[in-house]
């Protein structure tokens, strides 16, 4: 193999924790990544006070895993010699990653019109918690406030505790991942002209889309279906029901009625579960309660392993809910080699998670420790001119000109498809009648597969060709246009491409530079690796639901969410950016295979790594975290109304006391005393926030510093008038149901467009223009392929 897909970019990094991970996605693609601080800089230091910790006290161990694989250098901006080294770093560099605020983003030096003044040819990257402009844009979001910010939170847990979040940084994660995308877009775009450009994207924005998408247009299809909740209340694990074993437990999802058959079967065929009238989605919904008592009674007798292993022969949609330690040690992680013993320091052997993908041409690595504190490793090697190219008169979309063929179902695949055709790709759809996209079928009424809302937003921007993959002909048809096209997507069950003949080596054959991106829930390969698997399965399966969760729950709920997928894809999305820069410089296209558990997996590398470097694995707190009290989701005024607050540093809760009009308690002035009296403290503080409403608690709190955000629900998201005021949410006209709301791309280029994708195509209605404009036939041909079946 030749070095990493992006070992010819350089990445400065001057973001603090919460941002950390885009570069740290970069580096593992093989960018050269430097993180640059400011002497004494404490803005990503937290000290969580863990018992027996292996790792030194000031490094914490998100800060030892999100800035893995980066070179450290120590520059301070407001010195002659600092801002002269400062500007040789841009200079050098490629693409600046930072989160600064406005203040900080001026001491640096690093304003937009001021960067593209001094360095043209300059990536910029901004990452802003609600973005840059509009009525909350200058407010501070730690990660609870920005998990509540989106949505996600609102809908996770118990209805009879607060809303619960997913620990780590999981919002600004996927703001990460978009950062990355857009810095590439941009660099694709730079290639043709020289000049680089301002990436701003906002967390709040690229969470939604990271975490509950569907929450924006479900409101729209109400019109059609009013059994559809506008917000949907919050319960739990939902219709993916996390059930007992004897020694555990296993999420299951039975979403199609053959799904149904097998998991009755499963339970050993009971009575309360006998007849045709199950199998109909809405009489299950209805029915939840039953089904959960029965399975639970069938099921909690019998020991996980053998529950889910009985599951897969039978063709259930099932897992076991892993503990993180025990998705590090499974077999199929093993087979893979996700986790990379590093020898790094404070880490030693142990397991460190990786990008979330495996690249056939260009290593995916880990070969760095995180900079330590005051570690300077100097500047580039040389200093690399960047002349800018002529301007064009009217810049293109970075993917102008670039054809993508989706072989792909349901979220994960799709997801990317239409990313890519915000970007400017033409993207076809395969898909039939004869086996339509699950999600097609998730209309609540018969016979109306262009009417799903889950399908309407996965599958924007792209054409509908219809074959019957069952037909030899039809196979000769898709391989035919995946001949055409720069990018193919497939993330069918493990093994179905290769039984239609459309697998990437028989597609390599005839298109020897394809980018061919390949995602199953559990990667290709392995004893699962031919095994179905769904976005909560594959959380399951990784570990997050277990971790999501408040302790005295009565089962590990996680999230009715369908996560990691959406988040799954805008990572995948990232990799196909990589795999097509490279194939730019060397002509060469690649496999991309992209584990959706492993997705789940890069999202909380931190929890793989507490019990072996603390001696405390890590478990299911709630919304507590080890370096902030107080820090939860607190009761306001209202109906299921709750404000996230964050209270970060004794600095903070010295102004939190004074705005609430509490006397100081000597005891709770340091952080170890606030911990130890944490529940009196949130007590207290749920008394205060009671009496108000949520938006009244966040903006008292963020006029005086301290992070805080309503618990926002769908409905609240499209009256937001902060996301008004950005145009977050788009509308477009879908031939069937009309007027449909959707989160738009929060990646905002300064000098290119970025569509906003029409809507969903109508099932097959482009049949006979993509195969005209394509492959050439004329309408007779096809209007025979129509009659004789082949296009259905």
């Amino acid at each position: 193999m030749a070095g990493g897909a992006l070992a010819h970019l350089r990445v400065l990094d001057a973001t603090d924790l919460r941002a950390a991970l885009a570069g740290r996605l970069l580096a593992d693609l093989g960018a050269n990544v430097i993180k640059v601080t400011a002497p004494g800089d404490e803005r990503d230091r937290l000290r969580p006070p863990f018992a027996g910790q292996r790792v030194a006290p000031d490094r914490s161990l998100p800060f030892l895993y999100r800035h893995a694989n980066k070179r450290g250098a120590v520059v301070d901006p407001e010195s002659a010699e600092g801002s002269s080294r400062l500007d040789r770093l841009l200079a050098g560099a490629d693409v600046l990653l930072e989160n600064l605020d406005a203040t900080e983003r001026r001491r640096w030096r690093v304003e937009p019109d001021v960067l593209r003044a001094r360095h043209p040819h300059l990536v910029h990257v901004m990452m802003s918690d609600l973005g840059s402009n509009g009525p909350r844009a200058a407010w501070r979001l730690e990660a609870l406030p920005a998990f509540a910010a989106s949505g996600a939170l609102h809908v996770s847990g118990f209805l009879d505790r607060p809303p619960c979040w997913l620990p780590g940084y999981a919002a600004h994660d996927c703001a990460a991942a978009f950062a990355c995308a857009g810095a590439l877009a941009a660099l694709l775009e730079r290639a043709r002209h020289g000049h680089g450009q301002t990436v701003d994207v906002a967390v709040q924005e690229a969470a939604i889309a990271g975490l509950v998408p569907w929450s924006i247009p479900v409101g729209d299809y109400t019109r059609l279906y009013p059994i559809l909740p506008t917000a949907p209340p919050r319960d739990a694990d939902g219709n993916y029901y996390v059930l007992p074993a004897r020694d555990g437990w296993v999420r299951v999802l039975p979403a199609t009625p053959r799904h149904w058959r097998a998991f009755v079967e499963l339970l050993g065929h009971p009575e309360a579960l006998a007849g045709e009238r199950w199998e109909n989605l809405i009489v299950r919904i209805l029915g939840a309660g039953i089904i959960r008592a029965v399975a639970s009674e069938a099921l909690r007798v019998r020991p996980r392993d053998e529950i889910v292993a009985d599951g897969y022969r039978l063709g259930v949609p099932i897992a076991p809910v892993h503990r993180p330690d025990e998705f590090v040690t499974a077999a199929q992680t093993r087979a893979r080699g996700y986790f990379r013993a590093t020898g790094f320091p404070h880490l030693g052997d142990e397991a460190v998670a990786v990008a979330p993908f495996v690249l056939s041409e260009t290593p995916v690595s880990l070969g760095r420790p995180a900079p330590a504190p005051g570690q300077d490793d100097g500047d580039w090697p040389d200093a690399r001119p960047h002349p800018p190219g002529p301007s064009p008169e009217r810049p293109a979309p970075p993917l102008a000109g670039v054809r993508v063929l989706a072989l792909a179902v349901v979220a994960v695949g799709p997801e990317i498809a239409t990313l890519l055709a915000e970007l400017g790709a033409e993207v076809v759809k395969i898909e039939s009648r004869t086996k339509l996209d699950p999600l097609r079928e998730v209309a609540l009424e018969p016979d109306a597969p262009n009417r799903a809302f889950t399908f309407n937003d996965e599958n924007r921007g792209q054409r509908s060709v219809c074959l019957d993959l069952h037909q030899d002909r039809a196979r000769e048809l898709a391989l035919a246009l995946c001949a055409r096209a720069d990018v193919v997507i497939e993330n069918n069950r493990g093994g179905v491409a290769a039984r239609w003949g459309l697998d990437y080596d028989d597609v390599r054959g005839v298109r020897p530079d394809v980018v061919y991106i390949a995602s199953q829930g559990y990667g290709r390969g392995g004893p699962l690796g031919h095994v179905q698997g769904f976005g909560p399965l594959n959380g399951a399966f990784a570990g997050a639901t277990y971790l999501w969760n408040h302790p005295d729950a009565p089962y590990p709920g996680g999230s009715a969410l369908n996560h990691p997928d959406h988040v799954a894809s805008k990572l995948g999305f990232v990799a196909v950016l990589a795999a097509l820069e490279h194939r730019r410089r060397t002509g060469r296209g690649q496999l991309i295979d992209l584990a959706q558990t492993e997705a789940a997996a890069f999202l909380l590398g931190e929890a793989y790594l507490e019990g072996p470097c603390t001696g405390l694995p890590a478990a299911p707190d709630g919304n507590r975290v080890p370096y902030a009290c107080p820090h939860g989701v607190f009761p306001c005024r209202g109906n299921d109304r709750w404000v996230a607050i964050a209270v970060i540093g004794d600095d903070e809760w010295r102004t939190l006391c004074a705005e609430a009009g509490w006397a100081p308690e000597p005891a709770w002035a340091t952080l170890a005393g606030r911990l130890a009296a944490c529940e009196v403290i949130e007590h207290r503080l749920a008394t205060w926030t009671r009496s108000q409403t949520m938006e009244e608690v966040a903006a008292r709190l963020q006029a005086i510093g301290i992070s805080a955000m309503p618990v926002l629900d769908g409905d609240d998201l499209r009256a937001d008038a902060h996301l008004a005021a950005r145009g977050a949410i788009v509308t477009v006209q879908h031939p069937e149901v009309g007027a449909e709301r959707h989160i738009a791309n929060p990646i905002r280029l300064s000098r290119t467009p970025v569509a906003h994708a029409p809507a969903a195509p109508l099932l097959g209605a482009d049949t006979e223009a993509v195969l005209r404009d394509w492959l050439g036939l004329d309408a007779t041909t096809v209007r025979t392929l129509v009659d004789t079946g082949i296009c259905r």
